[in-house]
């Protein structure tokens, strides 16, 4: 990603930079399958210049750290630059996720350009964030993401958006391994 000074800024309020908290693991095909949403959803608005998606990550937190296993795809209202959960889409998400006996951890959106830093718009996008709850945002409609630190993440820390260090994401989000060889 290109360096916070290139890039245009959509804030009228500070963005208060900091670490991440926590440590969090990610099945082997959650970033796949969130490139291909992100994508369906800019390609269903090609004709417009392309539309912003929005996904949420669904796992369980424990004592050791927070495991991200499944994408949920919602029902949204999108269009070129904005993206909107309804609370009856956040709801029948819930409930699903619950029924499969996970949590809602994460949501993930896609900007248009390469700026993936929360907007003052996305810092009110999330209905009801919790303490330590992510928002992943993804530039370029999700085109490119491959990897935790190809995107913002940030995290709701003692009642504000916090835009997560790159070195801390690199740390504490791992993606596991879909073979672990154990032969010498």
């Amino acid at each position: 990603m290109s360096s916070a000074a290139d890039r245009p800024v959509y804030r009228t309020r500070p963005l208060p930079v900091g670490d991440l908290n926590g440590e969090y693991l990610l099945a082997p095909s959650l970033l796949d399958v969130t490139r291909q949403e992100l994508i369906r959803f800019a390609l269903s608005g090609i004709r417009d210049g392309g539309h912003e998606g929005l996904v949420f990550w669904g796992g369980w937190e424990s004592g050791e750290g927070t495991v991200l296993t499944t994408v949920i795809r919602p029902e949204v209202d999108h269009s070129y630059g904005r993206v909107r959960v309804s609370a009856r889409g956040y709801g029948v998400a819930a409930r699903r996720a619950r029924a499969m006996g996970i949590l809602l951890i994460a949501q993930v959106h896609s900007h248009p350009g390469d700026d993936a830093r929360h907007s003052d718009g996305d810092d009110e996008m999330v209905g009801l964030p919790t303490e330590g709850m992510l928002s992943v945002v993804v530039p370029n409609f999700g085109i490119g993401l491959s990897q935790p630190t190809d995107a913002a993440v940030h995290q709701f820390q003692d009642g504000r958006w916090v835009l997560c260090s790159q070195e801390s994401v690199a740390r504490q989000v791992v993606s596991a391994p879909s073979l672990l060889e154990t032969r010498p």
